[in-house]
């Protein structure tokens, strides 16, 4: 069923709804108006649902036939977007590649290949023999005319054209996902994949509730959660591999050809346990701060660059980094165990403070606020589903907000 909603097929879609008739299109396609009407018939099989009314004057699309057609046209501009990134690298301009003449097959094959580099596990992983992935992969090759793998000793590894091709496909592979949930959600059945990142201090209150509220509104829908580097989400979000990012927002991103949409605001604190030397002190110092190594996230997170700009403002010297880490349960457990300090939200270990196991420093880091929100592709079109979960995110955050505890709540008597 995956394969039927190839970007040959949804070619053909295209090219009916522009052309409002068999004939047309299959003009256009230079293919018999049979093999249209057939790639019609398996997309309709594939999603379930008619996509055009068969009237003597030619195809009215229905409803889902708009939303399909839209998702589409972003996939063309991909393949289009192929075009210009590879001719310079001396590829066929003609090439069949380009006019969207791939099956979702063969999408899967580039990408795993990408992906696992061993043809062994790519056949393995798509229950292919490795004979026919090899005969795809050198067919393919040859209608471009450029090598897109390095056949090593080891592992294949994509040319600079094999690479720019896999960052295309890996988004026309979202497009397609996007699709399918988008025609289930024009049908009134919200179904479908999210996937997404956040900041560590979201993780307590706020995503919790609202991906709970969301799941079980919508059974049908999965939701996965990535944790990595900055960097490496950041890449993700351009190749399309994650849907959105709720993090802080700062200037860079404009840089990044991202998208932001802010949500609420919130700044750091100085956090340490509530047995740390410096916990009953009052108004602390560069000298006290310097005396004692840090367990900060990595340095491409924003709350650490902001730390960092924050500590040079007010002319203190960058931390002193014993632990670079992000994951929460290991934060907690380093600070409650030890001298080591951080910096964070106060929501980020918000029950923590709470019970008073961690407390808040006697220090203020001007100029930590700042907003946080949404972070997507500049061009990206969020699937129904993942708009319906930002709207919960989003919904809920402002609710938080507007109960939040003050920092003077924290702070150690």
């Amino acid at each position: 069923m995956i394969d039927k909603l190839s970007p040959r097929n949804l070619r053909v879609l295209i090219a009916v709804y522009e052309a409002s008739t068999v004939a047309g299109a299959a003009q256009v396609l230079l293919r018999a108006p049979s093999a249209v009407s057939r790639s019609v018939q398996e997309l309709e099989w594939a999603l379930g649902t008619p996509l055009f009314e068969r009237m003597t004057a030619g195809m009215l699309p229905t409803p889902a036939a708009e939303v399909a057609y839209r998702r589409a046209k972003r996939m063309e501009g991909e393949f289009l977007a192929a075009h210009r990134d590879l001719v310079d690298l001396g590829v066929v301009r003609h090439a069949p590649l380009f006019a969207m003449m791939m099956s979702a097959r063969q999408i899967e094959m580039l990408l795993k290949l990408a992906e696992l580099g061993r043809m062994p596990l790519v056949a393995e992983a798509l229950g292919m023999s490795q004979p026919a992935i090899s005969s795809a992969l050198r067919e393919l090759e040859q209608s471009l005319q450029v090598p897109l793998f390095e056949r090593g000793l080891r592992r294949m590894v994509p040319t600079p054209a094999g690479a720019l091709l896999v960052f295309r496909l890996r988004r026309v592979r979202s497009e397609i996902e996007h699709l399918r949930a988008d025609v289930g959600s024009a049908l009134g059945s919200v179904r479908g994949r999210v996937t997404l990142s956040m900041l560590p201090s979201s993780r307590t209150a706020l995503m919790p509730q609202a991906i709970a509220h969301f799941v079980e509104r919508h059974p049908d829908v999965q939701v996965t959660v990535v944790d990595a580097p900055f960097d490496v989400l950041f890449a993700g979000l351009q190749s399309g591999e994650i849907d959105v990012i709720y993090t802080g927002i700062g200037p860079e991103y404009q840089r990044r050809e991202l998208r932001v949409e802010p949500v609420s605001r919130d700044g750091l604190v100085l956090v340490a346990r509530a047995g740390h030397p410096l916990a009953r002190r009052a108004k602390l110092t560069a000298s006290d701060l310097a005396r004692y190594p840090w367990v900060l996230r990595d340095p491409s997170a924003p709350s650490r660059q902001l730390l960092d700009q924050v500590f040079a403002r007010i002319g203190l010297a960058s931390p002193r980094v014993a632990v670079q880490a992000g994951d929460l349960g290991l934060l907690r457990g380093l600070l409650m165990q030890s001298d080591l300090l951080s910096a964070v939200s106060p929501e980020h270990l918000l029950h923590e403070l709470q019970a008073g196991t961690l407390v808040v420093l006697d220090m203020d880091l001007p100029g930590s606020e700042r907003e946080v929100g949404f972070v997507l592709r500049k061009d990206a079109q969020p699937s129904t589903p993942c708009r319906l979960l930002m709207d919960d995110i989003h919904a809920l955050a402002i609710t938080l907000s507007q109960h939040a505890i003050p920092r003077s709540h924290y702070e150690k008597e």
